[in-house]
């Protein structure tokens, strides 16, 4: 059996890091309408091929079950409109009453440190599963990278981790969030990770509904995105953009396939 507190001190070590590091990106380096651009472009396209894996990893809410399966069939389905209706909720109440007639209309509000902090709770749905995957398979595991799957896997956990890091610190470059908000954002995307963990270690939570609602995490953040990066006008260097965070993500996942 892997070492508990060993895996858990990596685990926290290989989420906070490279994901810290991508909140803090766009902040730095997301100066001037290009450089914002960029990073928002980018970020739709890692969330495009986000939604595609995280979809995955919650079996398609059991779509291949047709109108069979279980009550489990209902709530897998069902987790992901909650979670679109929960996070547009909290986005509703986190707005005064002018910005949320603004929203009513189609304005889609201002990006505010809470809209960041929403689009961070989207992300840590899927943490959280994340959390729960790795934790039921430590007692089983004779090693940490028994734990994680090996190199490869543990490569493109942290790229992963850095990606999303990118993703949220987008919304924060467009709430001109400041360094101590930003810190908050890490904690709201990555302790789920560590909760989930603990709670993966005697395997008593499915860790699948939160995939399910990671994917709705992702339609959210994509809804709030997409309308930003046609403010100016559709532009070619728009699509370039997106399509190298879309091939970043994609070949991040790569690296699952390299098990040893």
């Amino acid at each position: 059996m892997a070492d508990v507190l060993s895996t858990f001190a990596a685990t926290a070590l290989a989420t906070f890091m490279p994901l810290y590091i991508g909140l803090l990106f766009p902040t730095l380096f997301g100066k001037g309408s290009s450089g914002s651009l960029f990073f928002v472009a980018a970020s739709v396209g890692i969330i495009s091929w986000f939604f595609l894996d995280v979809a995955g990893d919650a079996a398609q809410l059991d779509v291949n079950q047709g109108f069979g399966g279980d009550y489990t069939h209902v709530v897998l389905a069902g987790s992901f409109a909650f979670g679109l209706l929960l996070l547009f909720g909290l986005e509703r109440k986190s707005m005064p009453t002018v910005g949320a007639a603004s929203w009513m209309a189609g304005g889609g509000g201002q990006f505010t440190f809470a809209i960041a902090l929403i689009a961070a709770l989207g992300i840590g749905f899927h943490t959280f599963g994340e959390g729960l995957a790795i934790g039921s398979i430590v007692p089983n595991a004779t090693s940490i990278l028994n734990a994680i799957g090996g190199i490869g896997p543990g490569v493109a956990y942290v790229l992963h981790k850095f990606l999303e890091g990118l993703v949220v610190g987008a919304f924060a470059m467009l709430a001109r969030s400041r360094y101590s908000q930003i810190g908050i954002l890490g904690i709201a995307s990555g302790l789920p990770t560590l909760l989930g963990f603990l709670l993966g270690l005697p395997s008593i939570v499915e860790s699948t509904y939160f995939f399910a609602l990671g994917s709705s995490g992702a339609v959210y953040i994509e809804f709030k995105l997409i309308p930003k990066i046609f403010e100016g006008g559709a532009k070619f260097g728009t699509l370039v953009f997106t399509l190298i965070g879309f091939y970043s993500m994609y070949t991040a996942g790569l690296f699952h396939a390299l098990i040893h």
